[in-house]
């Protein structure tokens, strides 16, 4: 599996929340800062975005997408200078997939999802992006286009299998947009994700994703991407940002953290799998990683997921 297919799969998003609003009129709504990415894509009419932090705010117009993965909170406006309402007024008890009016409609049709993952590997994929990721390829645009009016369609139909269908096509929208972004952008950003762009590169970072426990060495990487140690570890540590075997114990410590949180999962096990002699050096490896021992933190984990289980079905 290419390295991009595994940490989304990895990320295993909790939830998908879609829908479409047509808005009318002048207005201006706030999101607070959230968990996971947001996705917005413009079918017709054009609105300004404005995230924290940044010194301008984007025009959006038909046809552009974007996500938002930094968890800033921002604005969606017609009018930049109106005061904006808090998103919950908006958008609070409108069901799952709906398209809704607002003030009539007609000035701007957007539809939007929100992808909330699991911690970890979500963190290690949207770690890396711009705090808005944006597609200019006009071909790109069209193809994105194409996957939103599927979803449009979904929605405004409402058929049998329609959740299904939608939660399908925002994650193919989302990793068109992330493939399309490489593309345009990899040779200017440094970072595990853009050196995917980069073949040689590319070679080393599957090679690691797909056999974690290796001993890998630098010696090694090197050759499998065809490359002198030297001229290797000095240009994957220029395209990912860290150097190679620090990345290989970043994948691991993610990989260990994923294992961990299964039921029943014994340190001893996951350590084995992910190529350390004993669970004391694999131990204090994840603890200088992720802060906890192994156990404390996948005892951490499951107190978590009992608490959110006893949250979402009360």
């Amino acid at each position: 599996m290419d390295p991009l297919s595994e940490v989304i799969r990895q990320s295993k998003p909790r939830s998908i929340t879609v829908g479409a609003t047509d808005v009318g009129g002048d207005i201006a709504i706030r999101f607070p800062a959230h968990e996971g990415a947001y996705l917005y894509c413009v079918e017709s009419g054009t609105c300004w975005l404005q995230v924290e932090g940044d010194a301008e705010a984007l025009r959006l117009g038909a046809g552009d997408c974007v996500v938002l993965p930094s968890g800033r909170s921002f604005s969606l406006a017609t009018d930049l200078d109106l005061p904006p309402l808090d998103a919950a007024l908006v958008f609070d008890g409108r069901p799952n997939g709906s398209i809704e009016a607002y003030n009539g409609g007609g000035r701007c049709l957007m539809f939007a999802a929100h992808f909330e993952f699991e911690p970890g590997f979500s963190r290690f994929l949207l770690g890396v992006l711009e705090t808005v990721v944006c597609v200019n390829d006009p071909e790109a645009k069209t193809t994105l286009r194409d996957t939103i009016d599927q979803m449009i369609d979904e929605l405004q139909r409402g058929r049998p299998g329609c959740e299904v269908v939608v939660d399908h096509l925002a994650h193919i929208a989302l990793v068109k947009i992330l493939r399309f972004h490489l593309s345009e952008v990899a040779h200017a950003r440094s970072g595990w994700l853009y050196a995917l762009a980069d073949a040689r590169m590319g070679v080393a970072i599957a090679a690691m994703h797909d056999a974690p426990s290796q001993r890998w060495t630098v010696a090694s990487l090197a050759s499998a991407s065809a490359m002198s140690r030297t001229a290797f570890a000095t240009r994957f540590k220029t395209t990912v940002g860290r150097a190679p075997l620090d990345y290989l114990t970043q994948l691991r410590m993610l990989k260990a953290a994923r294992q961990l949180a299964e039921p029943g999962a014994r340190v001893s096990k996951v350590a084995q799998d992910l190529g350390y002699e004993s669970e004391s050096s694999f131990s204090a490896a994840f603890k200088r990683a992720m802060g906890l021992p192994p156990r404390r933190y996948a005892d951490k984990v499951r107190h978590c997921q009992a608490a959110e289980e006893e949250r979402t079905s009360a």
